[in-house]
């Protein structure tokens, strides 16, 4: 009986993820497209293509993110149950 209601706690839980999963990947998409857009404007310098590297990094990651969501590629060991 318990092993049910943390699989309904659980299942739960990750449902309500995806809402803020979708809004942090869409932000990460618009900073890359700001990012791209900006891209090539004056002045070129270490730190601006710092910045755009960690701004394409994370849209990568989040990018991974979602598809470990949408592929349920969550996987528990065995000792978490």
């Amino acid at each position: 009986m318990e092993k049910i209601e943390r699989d309904r706690r659980d299942a739960r839980a990750y449902r309500e993820l995806e809402s803020d999963l979708r809004d942090v990947v869409n932000m990460g998409r618009i900073a890359a497209n700001l990012a791209h857009d900006a891209d090539g404007e004056p002045p070129l310098c270490e730190k601006r293509n710092l910045a755009l590297f960690a701004v394409y990094h994370l849209l990568e990651m989040l990018q991974c993110f979602e598809m470990k969501y949408e592929d349920d590629g969550w996987h528990v060991s065995q000792e978490a149950s």
